[in-house]
């Protein structure tokens, strides 16, 4: 599970936005919280909020960036400039590292990793873990220059196959290194971003788990029986392939999406249709369901941009619900999403620790990531109002002009 994420110098973010999913000593809500062996519990959910350009995406972006650098890393190319992007109103920002810290819970253990890079060379990176409660010192790294605690021996011959642009940590996992392989497979399979994500890719996926899991099968049914869709069935009406576009995912079967159909009761007679003629809404929610429940199942960390798109406030609500119930989430699996959704705002649901804010200061340019426990607030005030009302600063503020002359 994750317990922190940083990130600075990276596009609307100058200085660290840090996302925190460690809980304060607030009792409410007891069961939003999740016991991870350290003196703090984790937080189930995290919900951002914010006005538009504020900075919502830009974080989930950067989240899947970090994600990416660490499962591709091995595949840079010398040639080929990194994916840097820093803040870009300020000239001291341009050559200096985007940097990424993250700290994890894995198999009850606790991992500290972070690395900075610009757009030549893996500038920084380190990773530390807790084995037995103490901080050890994995490796070190200060661009090619590597210093090793544990097993340095072995380390240094994996040390000799990273290049500037490559991570450590996944070039080592590669090669046989336990600790390292550990933390890198949470961080490609432990954590799914919907962020900018192709909705057929995510239908394929759907369609073929429920092919090959009979459990994920019945919990995705179950799921559009309980959310009010009408759907008893979603099936892949050609069983020839179609040939893979390059731009998916080898791994990735293809499906062309015009083949997918979605079976209805109505009246008690079964009703087939494409799924052209389903609703926005429906569509959507069929690409998000399916990482919601292999999150439930497996206790991975689900992010998702925009959760409130084409749905009703209610499906947020019992999305939300489905993280913050033990009962549903028996496995540790966390929700991080932003919205607009005022509905979520409701302190009888979530802690005041389980909400953000992105502000931008319009001065600068720059955004900045705060939390709702932060701000003076009291148990008694309606959150959803002082948000509108602009309490928190992340809200737009609309000119009071005429757009018509």
């Amino acid at each position: 599970m994750l317990i922190s994420f940083s990130v600075s110098n990276f596009k609307l973010f100058k200085d660290a936005a840090v996302l925190d999913m460690t809980a304060t000593a607030d009792r409410k809500l007891g069961d939003n919280v999740m016991d991870a062996g350290m003196k703090h519990g984790i937080l189930r959910t995290a919900s951002v909020y914010g006005a538009n350009a504020s900075g919502k995406t830009t974080l989930f972006q950067a989240m899947q960036l970090f994600r990416n650098f660490v499962m591709l890393s091995p595949t840079h190319m010398d040639n080929v400039r990194l994916n840097y992007t820093p803040f870009a109103l300020d000239p001291s920002c341009s050559g200096r590292p985007t940097r990424f810290e993250t700290v994890w819970v894995v198999g009850g253990v606790r991992y500290a990793y972070s690395f900075s890079y610009d757009s030549e060379r893996i500038a920084e990176e380190s990773l530390s873990y807790y084995p037995n409660g103490r901080k050890t010192k994995v490796f070190e790294r200060m661009g090619q220059e590597f210093s090793f605690g544990s097993d340095k021996r072995f380390r240094e011959g994996n040390a000799r196959r990273v290049k500037e642009k490559t991570l450590f940590l996944s070039v080592s996992a590669q090669f046989n290194d336990e600790v390292c392989a550990k933390l890198y497979n949470w961080i490609s399979s432990g954590m799914m971003i919907m962020c900018g994500y192709d909705q057929a890719v995510s239908l394929e996926i759907l369609t073929d788990s429920m092919s090959r899991n009979d459990r994920f099968r019945k919990l995705i049914l179950k799921a559009f029986k309980i959310a009010d869709f009408g759907i008893i069935d979603v099936f892949d009406n050609n069983k020839k392939r179609s040939p893979k576009p390059p731009q998916v995912d080898p791994g990735v079967p293809f499906l062309a999406v015009q083949d997918l159909r979605v079976k209805h009761s109505v009246n008690g007679k079964t009703v087939v249709f494409p799924i052209s003629s389903e609703s926005s809404g429906t569509v959507r929610f069929m690409s998000v369901i399916g990482p919601v429940v292999s999150a439930l199942l497996n206790g991975w960390t689900l992010v998702i941009d925009e959760i409130d798109m084409s749905f009703h406030t209610d499906v947020c609500q019992w999305i939300l619900g489905l993280f913050l119930d033990p009962a549903e989430n028996k496995h540790g699996a966390q929700l991080i999403f932003n919205t607009h959704e005022v509905g979520l705002l409701d302190q009888n649901i979530v802690r005041r620790d389980q909400i953000w804010f992105t502000v931008r200061d319009w001065d600068t340019g720059a955004s900045d990531l705060r939390r709702l426990s932060d701000y003076k607030v009291r148990n008694s005030t309606d959150i959803r109002k002082a948000y509108l009302n602009g309490s928190f600063g992340a809200k737009p503020f609309i000119a009071p002009e005429r757009l018509m002359e």
